[in-house]
């Protein structure tokens, strides 16, 4: 059985703020802000919903490739700033795109959100038997940012990603744990696309935040001083970089796979010391590691989808057939999460 990744889609929009203008808001500069994080814009969504956000990056990803949208099944929304408790958003960007019947939720893992639902839809398509299943990452964090505080104000922004998976041998009559008579027949029928990665492996995990490290509680008014992101940068940098290299190394040790084998990781784009100690510790190459922060800077749970459909616009599929890529996320939880994909 396969399940593949066949389109990608991303959207930010708003004013894109950079760091000369973020200077004349709170006591900070450019030089500062970029040698402590490598971030040297954000966009700043005022006048879109979080909701609309994800719904743009989906749409983007539909009109890349060709697809019966009654043959999706399944549709997660990962974010920890939905618009609306019930209906859950997923619904509501479904019923946008046009999707009539589909199991749809939301799911909050801060940024290990969109790594998590990978490795969620992974499972239940296989459970249940959806053809194409859609995985959308949004925030906008903006919201939650106290502008009155550089050490967090500097970091966040917003965005969207999105990911369609495709069930290489869905059957309408036959579950997945029976389809092993089928596989060359269902083979013989996939079309060629653009994007073709397949889902090895998944791993998820998470620990209390027990001394709050990272924190933001929406369910307050923004009077409240509890109701803004809040983080402690020096824990969640040890945290991420311990973490991440644990990912790596548990993913390619359980599918025996060398690291000259991986020819890119899409890592969380949270802070560029945050990756380059990663790729120091790892020894994989900072060439390998794909980094766009600096235009975005954090967008939680839309980070790494962002940064992917940005890595497969001119990546060059031909040349790496047989590789593999690596997406790894760790965040408020405090969650983590890594997906191993082969190029196909």
């Amino acid at each position: 059985m396969s399940i593949k990744i066949i389109s990608t889609g991303s959207y930010a929009v708003g004013k894109k703020l950079n760091n000369h203008m973020l200077s004349k808001i709170v006591d900070t500069n450019n030089q500062w802000i970029v040698e402590r994080t490598g971030i040297e814009s954000r966009y700043i969504a005022e006048d879109i919903t979080t909701e609309e956000l994800a719904y743009n990056s989906c749409k983007k990803a539909i009109e890349k490739i060709d697809i019966n949208l009654d043959e999706i099944g399944l549709v997660i929304f990962s974010t920890v700033t939905g618009d609306t408790s019930v209906p859950s958003s997923s619904f509501t960007i479904s019923g946008k795109l046009g999707i009539k019947n589909a199991v749809c939720f939301d799911l909050n893992a801060a940024c290990s959100g969109f790594i998590y639902s990978i490795a969620v839809a992974n499972s239940l398509i296989k459970s249940i038997n959806f053809k194409y299943a859609i995985v959308v990452g949004a925030e906008r964090l903006s919201k939650y940012i106290d502008w009155k505080d550089r050490s967090t104000c500097i970091l966040f922004g917003d965005g969207a990603g999105c990911a369609i998976l495709e069930n290489t041998c869905y059957n309408n009559n036959i579950n997945l744990t029976d389809n092993d008579n089928f596989i060359d027949i269902v083979k013989n029928s996939i079309s060629e696309k653009k994007i073709d990665l397949e889902l090895i492996d998944t791993i998820v995990g998470g620990k209390y935040d027990q001394k709050r490290y990272l924190t933001m509680n929406s369910k307050y008014s923004i009077e409240d001083d509890d109701y803004y992101i809040k983080m402690n940068g020096r824990q969640i940098y040890k945290f991420a970089t311990d973490i991440g290299i644990k990912i790596i190394d548990d993913l390619l040790k359980k599918n025996n796979i060398s690291k000259k084998e991986v020819c890119m990781i899409i890592p969380h784009q949270a802070n560029l010391r945050i990756i380059e100690t990663l790729a120091d510790k790892s020894e994989i190459n900072l060439e390998k590691w794909f980094v766009n922060l600096s235009k975005y800077g954090n967008t939680s749970s839309a980070s790494v989808p962002i940064a992917m459909d940005e890595a497969m616009r001119n990546f060059d599929f031909q040349s790496n057939k047989g590789r593999y890529v690596i997406m790894l996320a760790f965040g408020g939880g405090l969650s983590y999460g890594g997906v191993l994909l082969k190029i196909n």
